[in-house]
């Protein structure tokens, strides 16, 4: 208990700015208190911080017209990706024979069902993660008060997108997930996507978030590839979100969307593994390099 009540204050303390957050944690250091004293005294600091730094206007502008809007698509994507990775989760989990592992066939299976949702999970996790790191570039001097409100709102969209693509599967009859058997179990419909929301949205857009904090420091030319490619994927998330065809009657985008030029055009989607592999291959570079002088 002691060991989470600390791992809390860590988590927690990330929503201070960089000094008063090191300044902090000397002062538990030194202090001696419990990691549950330690969590309630860094609670009330956050609350206290968070309610000055909200009183100005700018954080209400990003909240308004970029977490808000950016969490609510991740969401609504999220759940579907959910809601369709069901069927693969259920059959593997509550269907399980270790019997099968002999079998040549299951292994071509298992990796086709692999293959398949991790196809549907790897966008949503550069969508997740582009998000953050548009949020973190454009508000570097502040990004530290985002990280909980974009939970929030992370959340509230969680609670909001079923809802909202039943309505679209009632008024367009759009080829959503169905929702089969599997889908009325309890673990599916509702701890699945908060799980799914977790790990491939919040995770990856924290990460990101504080990815783009050093945005700024790059070259100017190297900063406009990485806002173009930034912004095209997070264009491409707007049009791949399902009501899009409906609320634009633009429903002749699959078509669109099928041809070789625009199926090559998706690969920007992917560009956060593009970055993070260079900036891994960099800095390894960077570290040999350094040894050798």
């Amino acid at each position: 208990m002691r060991g989470l009540c600390w791992w809390f204050v860590d988590v927690l303390s990330h929503a201070l700015r960089p000094g008063e957050r090191d300044a902090v944690r000397g002062d538990f250091a030194e202090s001696g208190e419990t990691g549950a004293q330690a969590l309630r005294g860094l609670l009330g600091l956050v609350v206290r911080r968070q309610t000055e730094v909200w009183r100005d206007w700018p954080p209400w502008l990003a909240l308004i017209g970029l977490i808000a809007p950016l969490t609510m698509l991740l969401s609504i994507v999220s759940t579907g990706v959910a809601n369709q990775s069901a069927t693969y989760a259920w059959l593997y989990a509550h269907n399980w024979d270790w019997a099968l592992l002999r079998y040549v066939e299951f292994w071509y299976e298992f990796r086709d069902s692999v293959t398949l949702v991790f196809v549907r999970c790897l966008p949503l996790v550069c969508w997740s993660w582009t998000a953050g790191f548009v949020i973190g570039s454009v508000s570097r001097r502040s990004v530290h008060i985002y990280g909980v409100p974009s939970c929030l709102m992370l959340a509230f969209g969680l609670l909001g997108a079923p809802r909202y693509l039943a309505y679209l599967v009632e008024q367009t009859r759009y080829p959503l997930p169905p929702g089969d058997r599997i889908l009325t179990l309890e673990l599916y419909r509702q701890i699945l996507p908060w799980i799914v929301q977790v790990m491939l949205v919040a995770a990856p857009f924290l990460w990101g978030m504080q990815q783009g904090t050093n945005a700024r420091g790059f070259r100017p030319g190297f900063r406009v590839a990485l806002w173009t490619a930034a912004i095209g994927a997070l264009a491409l998330l707007t049009v791949k979100e399902p009501g899009f065809g409906f609320f634009r009657q633009a429903n002749w985008l699959r078509r669109i969307w099928q041809t070789w030029p625009m199926q090559l055009l998706q690969l920007i989607v992917y560009w956060p593994v593009g970055y993070l592999a260079a900036r891994e291959i960099s800095s390894r570079w960077h570290g040999r390099a350094a040894s050798t002088v």
